[in-house]
C-alpha cells in the first residue's frame, strides 16, 4: 500500500517535472505531414522528437534514446531503459507527437498550441492525442524506481506520422524489433475511455474497406422530361448495386466476407452492456437495434456500410431538370475486427461491378482496406494488476472497450511481437476532443493512469533475464559513444 508520503511525492514529480515538458510539447506545431506538406524543411516533428529525447535523458541518463530518420519517411524516437534490480522481459511502449491541424472554435482564452491547465484540465493541441504517451511511460518507470529500487526494463516507438496513415512505421519496427526481443506486454497508449470512473482496455477494433464506386449512363446531361423512362437513373443503378451488399430495411451487411468469428469471452462481455451510447439525434430519431447490448455489438463487431462522400449530384440552388450523366458515391465498410480484410474488399467490388444493370459503366477507384485487430485473451497476471489498480484508484472493476472505429497498425505490432500481450489504453474520453476544438487531457485521470501503469511494470513475469537482451540493442547503436550518452540521430539501411 502506498503511503500518503509517497503519493505526495508522485504527484509533485508529475506535476512539477512531468506536465512542464509535457506542456512545452503541446507549444511545438508538430502538424502531421498530410497538414504540413514542407513538414521537413520546417522541422517541427524533429523538433518534438529531439525534445523529448532530451527530457528522456535527464530523467534517465543511462538510457537510449535514438532518433531514426529514414530517408523520406517521418522520424521516430526509440528508446530503452534498462532494468533496475530484476530482470524479465521488458516492456513496450508505443504512441505518437504528430498533431492534427489547428482546427477553429477554440474557447475564449484557449489555443492550439499555448498550453492551458483550467479545472485540472490540460488544454492543447497533441496533448491527449498523443503526446502524453512517451512522458507518461516514463513517469510510470520513475514512480516505481522512487517507490521501491527495482524497475524493468522498457522499450518505446515514437512515431511522427499516425495521424497521416502511419505508413512508415512498419519500416521502423522493423529496425528495432530485434533490439527489443520479446516483450511481456505492448503498452499501445493511444486509445479512449468511455467515463472518467475506471480503468479502460481496448480489446477489438474493427476493419475498413473503402472504395469509390462511379456509375456513368450517358456523356452529358439530357433533359429529364424526354430522356427519364427511358435512360436508367445513375442512382437508382447504384441503389440495385447496394441490394446485393446490405439489406436496406435492416442494415445487415449481406457479404459473409465482412463478418467474422466474435469469440465466446467477447460476445458474454458485449451481452452485458447496459448503457447505451449517447449521440446527437435529431427529432424522433433512435437506434438500429433496441438494446444498449446491440448497440454495442453492432456498432463494435458487425460490420456497416456509410456513404461518406459523393460527386455528381449538383447543389439545390444549382439544381435543374436535367437527367445527370453520372453518380459518384464513397462507401466506407467498417469490418468485424476478425475479418479478412482484402477478402471483404474484393467482395465489396465484385458486388458493385458485376452485371451492372442495364449495362451502365462502372469505374472502381481509391480502393483501399485497414485490418481490424482483436487483442485476444488477456493474462491472467495482466488482468489482475489492472483490475486491483482500477479498484484502489477509482473504486471501480476496469471497463473493457470494443472500439468501432480502425487502427491498422496493431497487426504490425502482433507480427513483430508474437508472444507479447497487449495492454490497449489512453486518454481519449468524453469531451476529450481529439481533433477537434478545445483538446483537453484530464489531469487526474492522467495521474491514476501513470499510477495503473507504474503498478502493471512492477508486475511483469521475472522468469528470464533481460540484461542479454539490452545489451544487444546497446550494440546495434550506431556510435557506442552517443548510446552511453543516451542519444543518437541514425539512418537504417534496410
Amino acid at each position: 500500500m502506498i503511503t500518503t508520503k509517497e503519493l505526495n511525492e508522485e504527484r509533485r514529480f508529475l506535476n512539477e517535472v512531468t506536465l512542464p515538458a509535457l506542456m512545452q510539447f503541446i507549444r511545438i506545431p508538430s502538424k502531421s505531414r498530410f497538414c504540413d506538406p514542407d513538414w521537413e524543411r520546417n522541422g517541427q516533428l524533429m523538433r518534438a522528437l529531439r525534445e523529448g529525447a532530451q527530457w528522456g535523458e535527464k530523467i534517465f541518463p543511462e538510457g537510449i534514446f535514438e532518433i531514426l530518420s529514414l530517408p523520406g519517411k517521418t522520424p521516430a524516437l526509440f528508446f530503452d531503459i534498462p532494468a533496475k534490480g530484476r530482470g524479465g522481459h521488458p516492456a513496450f511502449f508505443y504512441g505518437h507527437f504528430d498533431k492534427q491541424p489547428e482546427a477553429t472554435g477554440w474557447s475564449e482564452g484557449l489555443s492550439p498550441f499555448e498550453p492551458v491547465v483550467r479545472d485540472r484540465k490540460l488544454y492543447g493541441r497533441g496533448g491527449a492525442d498523443d503526446g502524453y504517451s512517451f512522458y507518461t511511460a516514463l513517469s510510470a518507470v520513475r514512480l516505481l524506481r522512487d517507490r521501491t529500487g527495482r524497475s524493468p526494463r522498457i522499450t518505446g516507438l515514437i512515431e511522427t506520422d499516425e495521424e497521416s496513415g502511419s505508413r512508415d512505421l512498419p519500416d521502423y519496427l522493423k529496425a528495432v524489433a530485434p533490439r527489443i526481443g520479446s516483450p511481456a506486454v505492448l503498452c499501445i497508449l493511444d486509445l479512449g475511455v468511455r467515463t472518467w470512473e475506471r480503468l479502460w482496455t481496448t480489446r477489438s477494433l474493427r476493419g475498413i474497406a473503402q472504395v469509390t464506386v462511379k456509375i456513368s449512363v450517358l456523356r452529358h446531361g439530357v433533359h429529364s422530361g424526354s430522356a427519364s423512362g427511358t435512360v436508367p437513373s445513375s442512382f437508382r443503378i447504384l441503389r440495385r448495386l447496394f441490394d446485393r451488399i446490405e439489406d436496406a430495411e435492416t442494415g445487415e451487411i449481406l457479404l459473409p466476407e465482412c463478418h467474422g468469428v466474435i469469440p465466446e469471452d467477447v460476445r458474454r462481455e458485449l451481452e452485458s452492456e447496459t448503457q447505451s451510447v449517447d449521440f446527437p439525434w435529431v427529432g424522433h430519431t433512435r437506434p438500429m437495434t433496441e438494446t444498449p447490448a446491440q448497440q454495442l455489438l453492432a456498432s463494435t463487431w458487425k460490420p456497416a456500410l456509410s456513404v461518406v462522400a459523393q460527386e455528381g449530384l449538383p447543389p439545390l440552388s444549382a439544381g435543374s431538370a436535367q437527367l445527370r450523366p453520372y453518380t459518384t458515391l464513397s462507401l466506407s465498410m467498417r469490418l468485424a475486427p476478425t475479418a479478412d480484410a482484402p477478402k471483404a474488399l474484393d467482395a465489396m467490388i465484385r458486388a458493385l461491378s458485376t452485371d451492372v444493370p442495364y449495362g451502365a459503366e462502372v469505374e472502381i477507384s481509391r480502393a483501399s482496406y485497414s485490418p481490424g485487430f482483436y487483442a485476444g485473451k488477456t493474462p491472467e497476471w495482466l488482468e489482475r494488476v489492472w483490475s486491483a489498480a482500477s479498484e484502489r484508484l477509482f473504486g471501480h472493476k476496469p471497463g473493457v472497450f470494443f472500439e468501432g472505429g480502425t487502427i491498422g497498425i496493431l497487426e504490425h505490432f502482433r507480427k513483430a511481437f508474437p508472444d507479447s500481450a497487449f495492454l490497449m489504453t489512453g486518454m481519449l474520453g468524453p469531451n476529450s476532443n481529439a481533433h477537434g476544438p478545445d483538446e483537453s487531457l484530464d489531469l487526474d485521470y492522467w495521474e491514476k493512469l501513470t499510477r495503473a501503469l507504474s503498478d502493471v511494470l512492477a508486475a511483469l513475469p521475472e522468469e528470464n533475464d533481460g540484461k542479454e537482451v539490452h545489451e544487444k540493442g546497446l550494440r546495434h547503436a550506431s556510435h557506442r559513444a552517443l548510446a552511453r550518452r543516451g542519444m543518437g540521430e541514425f539512418c537504417h539501411a534496410l
